[in-house]
């Protein structure tokens, strides 16, 4: 009974494990930076840090050789053949609904993601020309804003901040940023089981044998 257990305790920590959210925090202030994180784990991805690369010796000039003649995949040849066998009305039908069903998994992924936090400071020149500048920083925070809008209507967030402002002694813009967005991988894992076993009927008819 006990191996049971423990039988069953390994085939669930994967689903257990999938229930976390994974998320990944972007960020710009002079340069872009991402960080994904998963449970207590912080994995930066950006910027990356490179290792200087090592000069490799001049390799030794080889003979030409001529390519090897490429035969036609089978996936290729199976293709031909639902083409020839559905005509080209049915294949584009065909590879309609796999579209259809690869869009429709990717919305149920995006409808998974959380907006933990947003954080905009927009500050925009204002040295040379007043008037100009006062006009350009209508027009950005009229944009801005809008596009705030609309984003905390696709992804709601509590943690949330737009700054739009104005130096008249800068000549340069400055930009800070922060954003945080999260899923979990059971999500992505059931949209991908989903479109799995939806496309298996149209990919049999696009790419199965003749009878």
């Amino acid at each position: 009974m006990l191996a049971l257990y423990i039988v069953l305790g390994i085939l669930l920590l994967p689903v257990v494990l999938a229930c976390f959210p994974v998320s990944f925090r972007l960020g710009f202030q002079q340069e872009f930076s991402l960080e994904l994180g998963y449970l207590f784990w912080r994995i930066p991805l950006l910027p990356s840090q490179e290792a200087p690369e090592e000069e490799e010796p001049p390799e030794e000039e080889k003979p030409e050789e001529e390519p090897p003649e490429k035969k036609p995949s089978g996936a290729a040849d199976r293709i031909k053949q639902a083409l020839k066998r559905e005509g080209l009305g049915g294949f584009l039908q065909t590879l309609g609904e796999l579209v259809q069903l690869a869009g429709q998994a990717t919305a149920g992924v995006l409808r998974g993601l959380r907006l933990r936090e947003f954080d905009l400071y927009l500050c925009l020149p204002g040295a040379g020309d007043a008037a100009a500048a006062a006009l350009l920083y209508g027009k950005a925070s009229a944009g801005v804003y809008a596009l705030y809008g609309v984003l905390l209507g696709l992804l709601p967030c509590k943690k949330t901040g737009v700054t739009v402002d104005l130096d008249y002694d800068g000549a340069e813009s400055r930009i800070r940023f922060t954003a945080e967005l999260s899923i979990r991988p059971i999500r992505v894992l059931r949209e991908a089981l989903w479109l799995l076993l939806k496309s298996l009927r149209p990919l049999k008819r696009l790419l199965g044998k003749h009878g």
